[in-house]
């Protein structure tokens, strides 16, 4: 196969997979995931087949990493996927992409620990996480987010998981269209949480985002998370309402083939039957977990997986049962042991020591493993597992009748169980609590309370957004109260208002406020604003299906003297958690919030006012007028300013030098958009190797030389207009993205996979027919309709002849100003000249003429010098040539004017009023070569 067929054969395999690649966008923005997800793995089995080139290889990558998301979003796919991901790994490696290269470690790390190859997963899950924070710009951190808290999480640390996931959970919330990253952030999220005694926490962040996901129409991603809320609902014991949701969510996960929810749905169920001591129904429900597993590529693994599990085999061998048939505990144990999850280490070295006194160990032994426990668990952050090391302790020191020690350390553990004694706490010990130690009397506790809040709403930030220090400052009181659910409801002015803003939130979504089940808690919410009184309301719910609250906190705050608004809270699973505080430290609170909300609404408004008034000195930047008197231009004038007013893209239509940019400003002058920007990309100053990364931007690391990252044309447009000059040369490569960002605003910068949304105006403008281009195939059919909603045409200066002189007066005055030259006069000698030539440069050649004649000037006569007088070069014309043999020929004519001299004062870049660089790549193109080529 000669060189170019290979060269086709090469565009026609990227081509077709960009087409399915657009197809399985398509189908996402849908909400048709299992349809994307049929259509990338034809992608990347095809592309498997076939000898790449640079751009194949690439395009094989960037979907190997969507697959991966897809797959973990649906709970299928893995062993594909870990294929595939190693394969986009090489392919990295060819291209020296050193932020995908990372990337993929990371999402290979994440399916190599499912398939339980951990000390592959766990090497990668390190040199992934160094790379991509050693690049650490805001993209690649939102992409790697999700992958590293897992790694986190994976080794025990809940603490440190927390600030990546939470990314990952913000970032899932803030896309506004269909996309796949980061779906399963929230979920590690709330089990950080539950890992870390926050309950509340975890209940209100599993169940908001659960909730979400439905809004989005993401029921399978929803479905995958109704088990996480199972899991938390469990640790609390709260069995009737996980038992509601295991069983709900295993059916969803069956009907949707979604072995990820099927694998935890049962074996959710597996320890519900544990603790209502079902101990066959666990057996069968665990047997079908590691059945599912096992058909989706999911391997149980006891050394990554929950305390739960292994706290249930152990228990099952307590009592002489074995939960898997032929399961060697000692051995798990050990292995468990020499595995990096701290978290879990704590966990086996108390079951260790259990067994060992259970074996009749000496008591220094078994004191030993459980200080090694304590160690671990301190380091992990889990309260509930180390109040749980601290009461075998307990028991340790009661055998050796050390009833002081055991005292302490029962109290220890009571303190960390958190609200939650009644759950865990067992009741051989609970005589020891009857032993008082400094006890705090309510008055001091109210008053703790007190200071609490202060310091919380104290340590919160002031900044110019008004809404995001509000949504602060629920995010803060929701974690002080211990409530799921939060929000900021604004009034207006009239107290009669009943539909007030929800103006800041945390878990608590607008569609829950429409709800009918939330107009009970809507009318509490009335009445602390009609009363100016902080409410507190605990509720019996009847039945599982309701969304009614158990317990709601209801506190008004004031906006110059007025009732302005109500921090709200609430708790669906739990009923006595605002028990705890009393009237007089609510009023304290709400005045405290009073003078807080005041105080910030007061920065807002002078910022606001610094920020208009920067806006006003904008608005005043001058943008030259257009000069005419030709009624043809007249009329195109009067078309653009009734356009201007739209959002409708414009494709102005010209010659070289008619003004087509200056046409463009006027539209954004004329423009709602006026006081935001308006950027200018010319595709013939751009090499094409970089016009992507112009137009889109790019991430650090992205390709060699890419040190920082770079926002590209389109997003510096954000709420502007983005003006395309010589649309026709936009390589070829570039015009279906191009295509795509203009039909969904939303786009990727090289080498990330963020979706960015920009909101810009689109004016294109060009000398060439498009039409024509469209046709011989160099210019793709749909773009061509896309850009030419609204064609605008300037006709060329010699066509409005009566603009010449106007024009060449205006320029006159211009440069004898500019020049300090003493102002110089047409004559009409002059101006019969300026008539009878034309213009091929049109008004750019004009300016330029003008420009030349006061510089050359010596005396008060204008010395005019015209390139090509009268109309010979029309008249070489008359064999109607195609646009770029007229080019040719007029680059040509120039070149031998300037005997060869491209660029500099009088060079035929001067002439042609161009750059000296785009008359290079222009003579590249048309195969012009200079054999004088002078500077």
């Amino acid at each position: 196969m000669n060189r170019s067929n290979k060269r086709n054969l090469l565009e026609s395999v990227n081509e077709a997979a960009t087409l399915e690649i657009n197809l399985a966008h398509e189908a996402l923005k849908d909400g048709k995931r299992n349809e994307a997800w049929k259509y990338l793995h034809q992608t990347l089995t095809r592309l498997s087949a076939q000898a790449l080139d640079m751009e194949g290889e690439a395009l094989f990558a960037s979907t190997a990493l969507s697959f991966s998301s897809l797959c973990f979003v649906l709970g299928k796919g893995f062993n594909e996927s870990i294929i595939f991901l190693q394969a986009a790994f090489f392919a990295t490696q060819l291209l020296t992409d050193q932020r995908s290269a990372a990337i993929i470690k990371l999402h290979l790390g994440r399916m190599l620990y499912f398939a339980d190859r951990r000390s592959e997963a766990m090497e990668l899950f390190d040199q992934g996480k160094t790379e991509v924070e050693s690049i650490g710009d805001e993209d690649i951190l939102n992409q790697a987010a999700e992958i590293i808290g897992m790694y986190y999480f994976f080794i025990g640390r809940f603490a440190d998981a927390m600030p990546y996931l939470q990314r990952a959970a913000q970032s899932f919330e803030s896309v506004e269209f269909k996309q796949i990253i980061n779906p399963l952030g929230p979920m590690w999220l709330s089990y950080c949480a539950a890992y870390l005694g926050q309950f509340h926490k975890a209940i209100g962040t599993v169940d908001y985002y659960r909730r979400l996901a439905l809004d989005k129409s993401e029921n399978t991603l929803a479905t995958t998370l109704r088990t996480a809320l199972g899991f938390i609902l469990l640790l609390i014991r709260k069995k009737r309402e996980a038992f509601f949701h295991f069983s709900g969510a295993l059916q969803d996960a069956i009907n949707t083939n979604n072995s990820l929810a099927i694998y935890f749905s049962k074996l959710g169920m597996a320890y519900y039957h544990f603790l209502e001591g079902r101990f066959e129904e666990t057996r069968k429900y665990f047997a079908e977990t590691m059945a599912a597993g096992e058909a989706a590529g999911l391997i149980l693994q006891l050394q990554y997986a929950s305390d739960i599990l292994i706290e249930t085999i152990f228990t099952f061998g307590r009592q002489g049962m074995d939960l898997i048939p032929g399961f060697d505990l000692d051995k798990e144990l050990e292995a468990i042991l020499k595995e990096p999850n701290i978290h879990l280490r704590g966990v086996a070295l108390r079951l260790k020591a259990m067994k060992a006194e259970d074996s009749g160990a000496g008591s220094d032994s078994v004191m030993s493993d459980l200080i090694l426990s304590e160690e671990c668990l301190i380091q992990s952050g889990n309260p509930i597992q180390l109040a749980k090391t601290w009461i075998e302790m307990a028991r340790l020191k009661l055998r050796q009748d050390d009833y002081k020690a055991a005292n302490i350390l029962a109290q220890k553990a009571w303190k960390n169980f958190s609200g939650y004694d009644d759950v865990y706490y067992p009741d051989d010990l609970r005589h020891l609590l009857t032993i008082k130690s400094d006890a705090t009397t309510e008055p001091e506790m109210q008053e703790k309370f007190m200071t609490m809040f202060v310091d919380i709403i104290g340590d919160l930030i002031p900044g110019q957004d008004l809404s995001k220090i509000l949504n602060q400052t629920v995010l803060a009181t929701n974690r002080f109260f211990g409530a799921e659910r939060g929000g900021i409801f604004w009034f207006n002015k009239h107290k009669d208002s009943k539909k007030p803003e929800l103006r800041a939130s945390c878990n608590l979504l607008k569609t829950d406020v429409t709800d009918k089940d939330f107009q009970p808690n809507l009318t509490l919410i009335l009445k602390t604003f009609t009363e100016d009184k902080p409410q507190v309301v605990r509720h019996n719910n009847s039945g599982l299906k309701t969304k009614k609250a158990l317990a709601i906190l209801c506190i008004p705050f004031n906006l110059r003297g007025d009732v302005q608004g109500v921090l709200y809270h609430d708790n669906s699973y739990v009923k006595d958690c605002f028990d705890i505080f009393d009237n007089t430290t609510l009023l304290k609170m709400a005045h405290y919030l009073t003078v807080y909300i005041e105080h910030l609404a007061g920065l807002a408004h002078r910022l606001e006012e610094k920020l208009t008034a920067h806006l006003t000195q904008l608005g005043q930047i001058n943008i030259p007028d257009i000069q005419t008197q030709s009624p043809v231009m007249i009329n195109v004038l009067a078309q653009t300013d009734r356009i201007a007013a739209t959002d409708s893209t414009a494709l102005i239509l010209g010659e070289t030098g008619v003004g087509k940019e200056l046409l463009s400003r006027r539209i954004h002058k004329n423009s709602p958009r006026r006081k935001n920007p308006f950027v200018v990309i010319d595709p013939t100053t751009i090499p094409e190797s970089l016009f992507e990364s112009e137009l889109f931007g790019h991430e650090k690391g992205a390709f060699t030389g890419a040190e920082h990252q770079k926002q590209g044309r389109i997003e510096l447009a954000n709420g502007g207009t983005l003006f395309i000059d010589e649309v026709g040369e936009i390589p070829k490569s570039i015009q279906a993205k191009l295509l795509r960002v203009l039909q969904e605003k939303t786009f990727t910068r090289v080498g990330g996979t963020e979706a960015l949304f920009s909101d810009f105006r689109l004016i294109a403008a060009t000398n060439r027919d498009l039409a024509a281009d469209v046709a011989a195939g160099r210019f793709r059919e749909d773009l061509f309709y896309r850009l030419n909603v609204i064609p605008l045409e300037i006709p060329p200066l010699r066509e409005r002849e009566d603009d010449i002189p106007l024009l060449a007066k205006y320029f006159l005055k211009k440069f004898s100003l500019k020049h300090h030259r003493s102002e110089l006069q047409l004559t009409n000698e002059d101006e019969v000249k300026l008539m009878a030539y034309q213009w091929p440069g049109n008004v750019r050649e004009l300016e330029n003429v003008m420009e030349r004649a006061v510089l050359v000037t010596s005396d008060d006569k204008l010395n005019l010098d015209l390139p090509i007088r009268g109309k010979r070069f029309f008249d070489s014309m008359s064999d109607f040539p195609v646009l770029d043999e007229i080019q040719r020929r007029y680059i040509h004519l120039v070149l031998k004017k300037t005997n060869g001299k491209i660029g500099g004062p009088g060079g035929a870049a001067e002439i042609l009023g161009m750059k000296r660089t785009t008359l290079n790549n222009r003579m590249k193109k048309l195969g012009i070569i200079s054999n004088l080529n002078k500077p």
